[in-house]
């Protein structure tokens, strides 16, 4: 089996032009800060997510690893937070959210949500979130790198401005 190359998009968004009004989220579910608590849910709900999207497939371990260390490193840290959204005690998407302006990514693991909550404007909420809470912390600029083709990167992430740029390899 040929493995395909892969090609990468980094998404840029001017928070000065984020709309201030959020997304609402269905009322079964809540959005919250992921406490340490969290930790095995989070890590179970990005891993399925990621597993659940063929595109990822040849990715996988790696894209497991850098949550892995996000979670077990940046996050404890405080160079990184999680927002969860939850379905009674389940978490059902999140993003990872690192704040310094001088990262590749500031959505290091870009918006993961369970497939099967997917179409519930759950991911818009997410990016929505994640930007506002960027443009608190005093940031300009908002920065995503992805596979190029994926559903993210044709309907998601070019809302509220996202610009996208093809890269030419492998992000670092």
């Amino acid at each position: 089996m040929a493995m395909r190359l892969s090609v990468w998009v980094q998404f840029t968004w001017n928070l000065k032009k984020l709309p201030a009004e959020s997304p609402k989220l269905d009322s079964r579910y809540h959005a919250e800060a992921a406490t340490p608590e969290d930790k095995g849910l989070l890590l179970a709900a990005i891993a399925r997510s990621y597993s659940m999207e063929p595109a990822w497939s040849d990715d996988l371990a790696a894209r497991t690893r850098l949550a892995e260390g996000i979670i077990n490193t940046e996050w404890p840290a405080g160079e990184a937070t999680f927002i969860a959204i939850k379905h009674g005690a389940r978490i059902v998407g999140t993003a990872a959210i690192r704040d310094s302006g001088d990262k590749v990514s500031n959505l290091p693991l870009g918006v993961c949500v369970l497939s099967e909550y997917h179409r519930r404007g759950m991911g818009t909420y997410l990016l929505h979130e994640s930007l506002r809470r960027l443009k608190e912390r005093g940031l300009e600029e908002a920065r995503l790198v992805t596979r190029k083709g994926l559903p993210a990167d044709r309907y998601l992430y070019p809302k509220y401005g996202g610009e996208r740029v093809v890269l030419s390899g492998v992000p670092a």
